[in-house]
């Protein structure tokens, strides 16, 4: 039996029955693509690390930066725009993000520019990033001053990423949201992504939450009106809403109205595929979830940093655990986790780097007729996803085909792709083998009669449907007993 094969895909049945085996090729090749566009929206992701060199900088590393300078660049008088982001720091133009942000801001302001900047309590304000800049003298500058809050040091973080911007002259408003912090090191040594949508009445929602933080409610203040949660809205090119939610949320039960409740329904509503990248994934409730959707055949991907999962007493253990168990799932289709490379350039992967995997995404039915995107600020936690009393966060919920697209390829230039998989489900006169393809194109089933003779020993079988997704093959039980993969 191949043992490194028979973890892939959990406990195999015994030796008298057919054992699969899977064949771990990547299912394409990156082509380096970091910004995916549509009529109204866009979707950004880093390319952290390019280059061996100590402290070079490679190219897209910081697309995520300069996507929010050119937003900032190009307000215009009596335009708003507010950021808000949990950590700021970075000084150089080339390897930074604080100074080259400070410094368009104090450019927008003297264009006449209305702004404000929303920053959690660790944020420096004092901090002159750039040559006589700081967010601290930007709010006391002459005339036209930058509005800035900072959130208490009690009762939570504030945790959002968030570039909102409105243009008066086209009457178009632009949010900019995702899991990247406006630091040097958020786009040189973690894997981020963010979307940009053009749609006024999401806008208007962060507004609300926004200037609510810019008035210094923050957190549980009782003063903080929660009407931005829950705002729906209809991007171009889907036929269903989409909607945001804000955390904290009034309802602490895990069974109640909060973000945790979408997403554990989405799950249960997936039909075909998943995939997920989290900094962070500690309920329990989530994995059940996705066991769950394993059992009813869907194809779950997953990655979580090393560094959060992999030694007892770090915050994603124990649900990692539980997702590598092979007693809590019903058939042989498990989650499959994957490891992120540390460096873009495919040099090395994650090796318990501190969270590298800093993206809060999770994807369903990417290809399917409803395809959904959870992405934001949050990490997968109850301070961020359940608890009324602790963090400030924002998650969106993007029903749209192309944005999905757009966040499959990030996870597969994060972690060399989803891989062509197989199972094997023994019956008492006919037996069925379940394959799930990750690409439109040729596949074969191949067979050897043992592993340990080599490739030579491997042969086609049989041919595969060219077609994406889950296919179920009928084989009777006289088939030859021994191995089989999936190639290309």
């Amino acid at each position: 039996m191949d043992l490194s094969a028979a973890a892939a895909v959990g406990s195999l049945p015994p030796m008298r029955r057919i054992f699969m085996a899977v064949f771990l090729a990547g299912w394409a090749q990156w082509a380096g693509a970091d910004t995916f566009t549509g009529a109204n929206w866009v979707v950004r992701f880093n390319l952290p690390d390019q280059t061996t060199s100590a402290g070079s900088i490679g190219p897209d590393e910081f697309v995520l930066r300069d996507a929010l300078l050119a937003r900032l660049d190009a307000l215009g008088n009596n335009d708003w725009a507010c950021l808000a982001t949990y950590t700021f720091s970075g000084n150089t133009a080339a390897g930074g993000a604080a100074g080259p942000i400070l410094a368009a801001m104090s450019n927008a302001l003297a264009r006449g520019a209305k702004l404000g900047f929303v920053a959690d309590t660790g944020v420096d304000v004092t901090s002159n990033f750039w040559p006589g800049v700081s967010l601290l003298s930007l709010s006391k500058r002459p005339g036209n001053a930058l509005q800035l809050s900072r959130a208490p040091p009690v009762g939570g973080i504030m945790h959002n990423k968030i570039g909102l911007f409105w243009y008066r002259a086209t009457g178009q408003a632009w949010v900019m949201a995702g899991s990247w912090n406006f630091t040097g090191g958020a786009s040189s040594q973690q894997w981020n992504i963010m979307t940009e949508l053009q749609n006024n009445t999401l806008a208007a929602a962060y507004s609300n939450e926004l200037r609510q933080m810019l008035s210094g409610y923050f957190h549980s203040n009782t003063n903080k009106s929660r009407a931005p949660d829950g705002t729906r809205f209809r991007l171009t090119g889907t036929t269903r809403d989409g909607w945001v939610r804000f955390a904290p949320f009034s309802d602490r039960t895990s069974g109640g109205n909060n973000a945790l409740t979408d997403i554990i329904a989405a799950i249960d509503d997936a039909q075909d595929e998943i995939f997920f990248a989290l900094n962070k994934l500690t309920r329990t409730e989530v994995a059940a979830a996705l066991i769950r959707a394993c059992d009813r055949g869907v194809v779950v991907h997953g990655t979580i940093p090393i560094s959060d999962r992999g030694a007892p007493g770090r915050d994603s253990y124990e649900v990692y655990q539980m997702l590598l168990n092979g007693a809590n799932y019903a058939t042989l289709n498990r989650v499959r986790m994957y490891d992120a490379y540390y460096q873009a350039a495919r040099l090395r992967y994650d090796n318990n780097n501190r969270d590298l995997t800093h993206a809060k995404y999770m994807v369903i039915d990417p290809r399917g007729v409803y395809p959904l995107v959870i992405q934001g600020s949050a990490n997968w936690t109850a301070s961020a996803l359940v608890l009324p009393t602790s963090n400030d966060e924002n998650v969106q919920f993007l029903p749209h085909g192309g944005i999905a697209e757009a966040f499959r390829a990030q996870f597969a230039a994060m972690t060399d792709g989803m891989k062509p998989w197989c199972a094997w489900r023994p019956g008492p006169k006919a037996s069925q083998m379940t394959v799930w393809l990750p690409e439109n194109e040729a596949y074969q089933l191949w067979f050897s009669p043992d592993v340990g003779l080599g490739p030579e020993a491997w042969t086609p079988y049989r041919s595969l449907p060219a077609m994406r997704g889950i296919h179920m093959l009928g084989l009777t039980n006289a088939a030859p007993r021994g191995f089989f993969r999936v190639a290309p």
